[in-house]
């Protein structure tokens, strides 16, 4: 009802100012009008989480039909120069090509709904995107050494427990904390509906307690109880229920 009501002001509207003052007095409804929404949407990326995880996530919340193409190492060689900045993910959306996982997140998010209109609900959702990229940022520079093939295994094995009993120690449980008190009442971290930011942070609260990294226990989590309700809350979420599910088997 509220959807065809929105129908009809919007063919009576006059001019785009008219639909702008109705997505903000209906976030919620908008994206269900078709305003604006691609026709094909193909995501690409590695067959892991990662930096795509979080938009394939904000799709499926939305209900955006989208196609989930992963590609494996060898595929990936013969892909790379052909990608805008020589990495993944990658999305297409009606034959155009687009790069950078915080971009495809906001676009995915402002299809979904999952974006707030109100600039200042969405400088809350901001807030929390950029304390999760702060919390991965300490993360990555081991992550980034495991990698690096010019140190030796037996100093890089070494130096990688350093980091690594820190971040386990010191720099996850001082955000978690944070995350913990803006979880406080609320459902999701800025209030009672998901947005970018909880499709975001999901990711990294299963990357943290999932065994991935070494030194890191799987227990990190369990000091924090609103983050781990809201973990679950997520998993369990109709739209990524199945989802979480059937990729979790896969490992």
């Amino acid at each position: 009802r509220e959807v065809n009501m929105l129908r009809q002001l919007l063919s009576a509207a006059a001019g785009a100012g008219a639909t702008v003052a109705l997505a903000d007095a209906f976030p919620d409804a908008i994206p269900s009008l078709g305003l604006s929404k691609p026709k094909d949407i193909k995501l690409t990326y590695f067959d892991i989480a990662g930096a795509g995880e979080k938009v394939r996530l904000a799709l499926m919340l939305g209900k955006i039909p989208f196609e989930d193409d992963r590609v494996n190492f060898q595929r990936w060689g013969e892909l790379k120069p052909k990608t805008p900045f020589g990495q993944l993910p990658v999305m297409e959306v009606d034959g155009e090509t687009y790069a950078q996982s915080g971009a495809m997140l906001q676009y995915a998010g402002k299809l979904a709904g999952l974006v707030p209109k109100d600039p200042k609900a969405c400088l809350r959702v901001d807030e929390a995107i950029g304390l999760d990229e702060d919390l991965r940022g300490k993360i990555r520079p081991s992550v980034a050494l495991s990698m690096d093939a010019s140190v030796s295994p037996r100093a890089k094995k070494a130096k990688i427990a350093e980091m690594r009993k820190t971040l386990a120690e010191k720099d996850i449980p001082y955000y978690l904390s944070h995350f913990e008190k803006m979880l406080e009442n609320k459902e999701y971290l800025t209030g009672s509906k998901p947005t970018v930011a909880d499709a975001q942070f999901v990711v990294t609260a299963r990357y943290l307690s999932g065994g991935i990294l070494d030194g890191v226990p799987t227990t990190c989590l369990d000091a924090f109880p609103n983050v781990l309700a809201f973990k679950k809350r997520m998993e369990t979420h109709p739209d990524l229920a199945a989802y979480f599910e059937r990729t979790t088997k896969k490992k």
